[in-house]
């Protein structure tokens, strides 16, 4: 992808617009064609990809600096991390909104842990200086992807219990032939999941 120099008054105008019409049309559970279809409609609107055009070189380009730049880091500047997280106006839950919400309010991320891709940290009861976990927070249809630090650690020989934090939006919940699917998977990981509702 080339470094485009885009203004930031236009960078924020057009992620703002993008980032709201994402929501409205709950991106997360958008089949392919949907998302095509936005991308076509935010390419030829006038404030989108209209305001891009003179910056990107063609027409060509603007989809997929929408699609590389700022629909990359959609979940993640949703949920506050990633220099898109401004231009959110409607935020989801946080990680530890998420570690609270599953294991309690006497749960914490410990400090300068939190890694990306896929969202994750070490936590800890609080005032439980040495009983560390790994907690991986995502979407169902990014299991192995959640799974896959957990399997890296194992191999290495890493020793901290894993907890799986799968994302269960009220909108389009986990059915629960994937629940079960989950449950087997944890079972012979040696892995425990968890579901945060999510509105």
């Amino acid at each position: 992808m080339t470094d485009y120099k885009i203004p930031p008054a236009v960078e924020k105008a057009v992620v703002t617009r993008i980032y709201a019409q994402a929501d409205e049309a709950q991106w997360p559970h958008l089949q392919d064609a949907d998302r095509t279809r936005l991308y076509q409609e935010w390419t030829e609107d006038p404030e989108i990809g209209g305001r891009l055009l003179g910056f990107v070189e063609q027409q060509a380009n603007i989809r997929p600096w929408l699609k590389d730049c700022p629909m990359k880091e959609y979940e993640r500047a949703r949920r506050g991390e990633g220099k898109y997280a401004k231009y959110v106006t409607r935020p989801a839950a946080t990680l530890e909104q998420m570690v609270a919400a599953t294991l309690g309010p006497g749960w914490e991320v410990i400090p300068g842990s939190t890694q990306q891709k896929p969202m994750r940290a070490r936590i800890r009861e609080v005032g439980a200086e040495d009983e560390e976990r790994h907690f991986v927070a995502g979407t169902a249809a990014n299991l192995k992807h959640l799974v896959w630090p957990a399997i890296l650690d194992r191999s290495a020989g890493e020793t901290w219990p894993w907890m799986i934090c799968v994302v269960d939006p009220f909108r389009a919940p986990v059915s629960p032939e994937k629940k079960e699917e989950h449950r087997r998977v944890a079972e012979f990981l040696g892995v425990r999941i968890v579901y945060f509702s999510e509105m």
